[in-house]
């Protein structure tokens, strides 16, 4: 008798990296390049060469991931060379089972301990100090998430405490869902995503503490509408302050002052260009498409303005961007590693 296969029998994709079965001489360095589809790290050579553990169990629920981390102290890192080369535009929410750790973004500084949640965009810098450790990422794709958010633009480096009510459902669906994950179907873990996200986004919105009322209420309502314009008309030349103040009806002074927390409308509008050409760049289905196209596309009057704009804000090129998208990761020669969570962080989309 053959074995049904259908579609409500396949399991949930799962991989699970680990270095133990290595010569400990080479654990961390297969580490270190395992990880760094993500961040890059550092340790000391005591914690490297002193019986170094490292694994990702990770799994795929439809467009979202969850993994499960272990590993001994170190530092992170996730520069804008970093965000440029791999195109991620993520958020990252982390729970700390054992172990803490401290994130900084340059301007901020927060620190999580075990049982409190920490909010990463992973299209933000940001740097990271650890002690041993497990802990558990869920991984949601930007456009998943961002309509629901009250801030989505405001999440970088947020902890919230283990205290919050609905920070505790969050951390016990995931829990769950990482512990259900090897008894479900692939079609059951696609069915749980919209839930997942949108008690991500709930936990999100109530644990901030400046959660908008009355008049405020309203500013971000509207700021959420002038960010969907922007979103609408990014290729466009008439996309300026002075268009955006006739579409909203509202005055120059109002729309300055209704950006100015997340940097400004000039910035918000080059920032936003700057991203999905990234995103273009790197994505190996676009690769024929002229770099002067995707410029002109993302609202730049010539490439030679894009690729100045570009290189000042990721560090490299748009052309290194485009040759890396191309370029296969060099990997050790051990293929037995069950690399593949790698690749899913690669291609993870709405």
């Amino acid at each position: 008798m053959v074995e049904e296969t259908g579609p409500g029998t396949v399991p949930v994709p799962r991989a699970v990296f680990t270095v133990r079965d290595l010569p400990e001489r080479q654990r961390y360095e297969v580490w270190s390049d395992s990880i760094s589809c993500i961040f890059d790290v550092d340790a000391d050579r005591e914690t490297r060469k002193d019986g170094f553990f490292a694994s990702v169990d990770a799994s795929m629920f439809g467009s979202v991931m969850l993994a499960r981390t272990s590993t001994p102290r170190q530092r992170w890192s996730r520069a804008a060379s970093t965000i440029a080369r791999d195109g991620m535009d993520h958020y990252m929410i982390q729970l700390y089972e054992s172990g803490s750790q401290k994130l900084s973004d340059g301007r901020a500084e927060a620190e999580q301990v075990a049982g409190d949640l920490a909010v990463y965009d992973l299209a933000r810098p940001v740097t990271a100090r650890t002690d041993v450790f497990t802990n558990l990422s869920l991984i949601i794709p930007r456009g998943l998430l961002a309509e629901s958010l009250k801030m989505p633009d405001d999440q970088h480096i947020r902890t919230l405490s283990a205290a919050d009510p609905t920070v505790a459902l969050l951390r016990d669906h995931m829990i769950s869902l990482k512990k259900l994950g090897p008894r479900m179907t692939d079609a059951q873990a696609k069915a749980v995503v919209p839930a997942t996200v949108a008690l991500a986004a709930t936990c999100l919105n109530a644990s901030a503490p400046d959660t908008p009322r009355g008049d405020a209420g309203v500013a971000f309502a509207t700021l959420t509408l002038a960010r969907r314009l922007v979103e609408a008309n990014l290729g466009e030349e008439h996309l300026t302050p002075a268009w955006l103040t006739r579409q909203l009806g509202m005055s120059r002074a109002k729309l300055y002052r209704l950006f100015e927390p997340i940097g400004g409308i000039a910035h918000y509008i080059r920032e936003r260009r700057l991203r999905r050409a990234l995103l273009e760049l790197a994505d190996d289905e676009a690769r024929s498409r002229p770099i002067y196209d995707i410029a002109l596309a993302a609202g730049f009057s010539s490439e030679t303005a894009f690729g100045r704009a570009f290189r000042q804000r990721y560090g490299v090129t748009p052309r290194d961007v485009r040759a890396r998208s191309v370029t296969p990761r060099v990997r050790p020669a051990d293929h037995t590693l069950d690399r593949r969570y790698e690749d899913w962080l690669q291609h993870l989309a709405v």
